[in-house]
C-alpha cells in the first residue's frame, strides 16, 4: 500500500514514516504515586541506534497523557486516553492530506506526506488504545488462558467485525 500511495504523489514528493511511543513513567520515587504517560514522536529514517540516545534528539516529547482518577470506570479511562491521543495527533491531519515542505539533512527542501507507521507501547498502552478486555490480546483473538502458548497464526482482530456486533 505504501508503494501505491508513493506512486500517487506529485513528482519530487515522498512519504515519511512517523513512529509514536508511550510508556507509563513514575515521576516520584519517594511516594510512588505520581505517574504520567509521555508520548514521543520519531521518524522512520532515523536509525534505532540514534533514536535511543537522548542527546541526539531522535525522539521528541509531544505530550503527556493525563492520569485518570482511580474512581473512574475502565471504559471512561480508555475514552480519556483515546481522546488525549487524538488531540495530540490532530496537528498531523492536514499534512497527511496535503503534505508539508521539510528541510532535509542534505539541505534540500522536499514535499513530504507523513504516515503513521507504528505505535510502540507495552500491554497497558495497547489495552487502552484498542479497548479490548483486560487480559486479552490486543492483536489477535487468542483466549487469555492460551497466551502462554501464543500462536501468531491466529485470526487477527479487525475493528469492522466488532463494530458490526
Amino acid at each position: 500500500m505504501a508503494h501505491t500511495f508513493q506512486e500517487s504523489l506529485p513528482d519530487g514528493s515522498t512519504v515519511i514514516s512517523v513512529i509514536f511511543g508511550s510508556d507509563k513513567t513514575m515521576l516520584s520515587t519517594l511516594s510512588g504515586d505520581k505517574i504520567t504517560w509521555p508520548v514521543y514522536l520519531s521518524i522512520g529514517n532515523i536509525s534505532k541506534v540514534k533514536r535511543r540516545f537522548v542527546r541526539l534528539n531522535g525522539l521528541i516529547l509531544i505530550g503527556l497523557l493525563p492520569r485518570s482518577p482511580n474512581c473512574l470506570k475502565t471504559h471512561t479511562i480508555m475514552i480519556v486516553y483515546q481522546e488525549s491521543m487524538a488531540t495530540m495527533l490532530r496537528p498531523l491531519e492536514e499534512p497527511v492530506k496535503s503534505g508539508i515542505k521539510v528541510l532535509c539533512a542534505d539541505s534540500r527542501t522536499r514535499h513530504v506526506y507523513p504516515r503513521i507507521a507504528s505505535f510502540l507501547a507495552d500491554y497497558l498502552e495497547q489495552y487502552n488504545v484498542t479497548g479490548v478486555k483486560y487480559g486479552w490480546c490486543p492483536h489477535c483473538e487468542i483466549e487469555p488462558d492460551d497466551i502462554s502458548g501464543f500462536n501468531c497464526r491466529l485470526r487477527q482482530r479487525h475493528i469492522q467485525r466488532y463494530e458490526d456486533m
